[in-house]
């Protein structure tokens, strides 16, 4: 298995880009948000016509990276599978899968600020 993934060295080094996104999203969140998270309810999602519509606490925060990474390592699998099928598939699971740890990546930085 690692002499696959080590054959396709694109989709290799974008299912790493997207896991250190996911895990740098965790690590911010928690640098960021250690003192606050322990006291108050994190504003998880806000609104404009209804508000926040969602509160929880850090551990909400840490599934939703730790998911990520899952998917990602999860996606990287498949994209080295179908890569060996055919190049277009492969890696265009592995862009997209990069566009929705960017986007994990975004969410993190909007909890942050919002918080």
């Amino acid at each position: 298995m690692f002499k696959k993934i080590l054959t396709h060295k694109f989709i290799s080094a974008l299912s790493l880009v997207s896991c250190l996104l996911s895990l740098s999203g965790i690590a911010w969140a928690w640098v960021a948000l250690g003192n606050v998270a322990d006291a108050t309810p994190l504003v998880l999602h806000f609104n404009d016509m209804h508000g926040i519509t969602h509160v929880g606490g850090f551990a909400m925060l840490a599934f939703m990276g730790i998911f990520g990474v899952v998917i990602a390592v999860a996606n990287g699998f498949v994209a080295v599978a179908l890569d060996e099928r055919d190049a277009v598939l492969g890696k265009m699971v592995a862009v997209l899968t990069l566009v929705f740890s960017i986007l994990l990546f975004i969410g993190f930085a909007s909890i942050i600020s919002v918080n």
